[in-house]
Order: structure tokens, then sequence, then C-alpha cells
């Protein structure tokens, strides 16, 4: 008899070890994020070249999907003022600066894990569009923007920066 209540202490003591390691998996966790390789949260910029930069988009999470602000711009100002939303086709949104402008939104989980799909606004010509984003095996990402179809669009190629930079005001 002594033998089982030794073996029962025993498990008990497991059982009870195991259940606070469950407990503290979540906070362990939380302290050291891993990002997956199709985690797209971040800063991105437009290309590989730094001295080709020409603006840099921060991709966070948004009201349960994600979306991308504009942080930070190679040229900020255009003479002697800071640029605008000039092209919004809402005449009460043109003096939005566009540091800080919101041009990816929606953002979900698309067929594959490494797919997402929302929409991009263009401050260029004000115009929004349906987008997808793809992470590629190298890390970068294929932002497409497109009417319609997927085949009626633009595919550009973002990038982790390799350096610093400084967000925009």
């Amino acid at each position: 008899m002594t033998a089982d209540f030794g073996r029962a202490s025993r498990v008990f003591r497991f059982g009870t070890f195991a259940i606070l390691l469950a407990g503290l998996g979540p906070f362990a966790h939380a302290a050291a994020p891993e990002r997956s390789p199709d985690d797209i949260r971040g800063l991105w910029v437009d290309n590989r070249e730094s001295d080709k930069h020409k603006v840099g988009v921060m991709i966070e999470d948004c009201d349960g999907a994600l979306c991308g602000r504009i942080i930070w711009l190679k040229k900020p100002m255009a003479g002697g003022e800071v640029k605008r939303d000039l092209h919004n086709p809402d005449a009460a949104l043109r003096e939005r600066p566009l540091c800080g402008l919101k041009i990816l939104t929606g953002f979900r989980p698309g067929k594959a894990p490494s797919w997402f799909s929302g929409y991009i606004y263009n401050p260029n010509d004000g115009r929004t569009f349906n987008s997808t984003i793809h992470v590629q095996d190298d890390g970068s990402i294929k932002v497409r923007g497109f009417v319609g179809v997927s085949l009626f669009g633009k595919t550009v190629e973002w990038v982790r920066p390799q350096e610093r930079l400084d967000r925009c005001s």
C-alpha cells in the first residue's frame, strides 16, 4: 500500500508541475515572440537598394486585420511643404499628410499561408485597388494592386530595410 501511495504522490506532483508549466507557457511565449516566416507585420521599403528607397510602410494589426501606414519618406517635403494626399477623391481629405497615411487596409490571410488579401490606396492617383501580398521564399513580399481580376494590375516588391529609417512627422 505504501508503494501505491508513493506512486500516486509522484503522479500528482508531475501532474501539478505539468499544469503549472502549461499555465506559464503563454507568458513565456509572449516574453519572447518568434515571428513566422509568413508574418508580414513590421517595416517594409520599396526597393532592395537603399539609395533607391522612396517609402517605408509599417504593417501592423488593425481591428482584427492587417493594415499599413507610411512611416518614412525619402522626400517628405515638396516645395517647402509637407507632402499631402492631394489626389484623394474626397476633397476634405486632400490636406492629410502622406506621412502616417494608411495605404494598406483589411489584409487577411488568403488561400495559402503566405498569401494575404485586402486593399491598397495609391496616393499618387487617389485610387484604391484590390490587393494581394505574397511572401517570397527570400523573405521579401510581392504587393499586387489590381482592378477586378489579378490579371489586370501591377506588382511591386518590398523588402525589410537593412538600415535604420527615421520616422517622418
